[in-house]
Parts: structure tokens; sequence; C-alpha cells
């Protein structure tokens, strides 16, 4: 019921990542969720405060693939 109040605030500030903001929020204690409903502006500033976890996650995985790309070698698989 919470996610279902929550999640149409949570469209409007980041409509593309709107359900995983939305578990994200939901994992939280329910009374801070409630505060959220609540408030405007706490829940603004906790909606940038996921999305700042999510670009860092973002870019933590592109750079591991980009140093997995960096250690292969073009020789690795050839046979001689």
């Amino acid at each position: 019921m919470l996610g279902e109040n929550l999640y149409p605030l949570v469209e409007q500030l980041e409509p593309e990542m709107a359900a995983k903001v939305t578990g994200m929020l939901l994992e939280m204690d329910q009374t801070e969720v409630l505060h959220l409903l609540e408030s405007p502006e706490a829940l603004k500033a906790k909606v940038a405060e996921a999305m700042e976890v999510l670009r860092n996650v973002q870019q933590q995985q592109a750079g591991n693939a980009a140093d997995q790309l960096a250690s292969l070698s073009l020789n690795d698989g050839l046979v001689s």
C-alpha cells in the first residue's frame, strides 16, 4: 500500500527509475516512508540520494567492465 502511494510521487521526480527508487525507499523504516509521503522536500532529498547511489553503482560496474576488457590479451585463445 505504501508503494502504491509512493510510486506516483517518485515517478514525477525520476520517471525512468521510479520503480527502482521506490523499491529502495520501501526498504526504509515504515515511519520514515510515511514521512516521505507527507513531506515533498524530504521525498525529493531521498530520491536524489537514491539516484546518487544508483549512479555510483553504475559507474563502478562500468569501471569493472572496462578493467576486465583491458586485461584481455589479444592473443588469448589463439592457437599457434
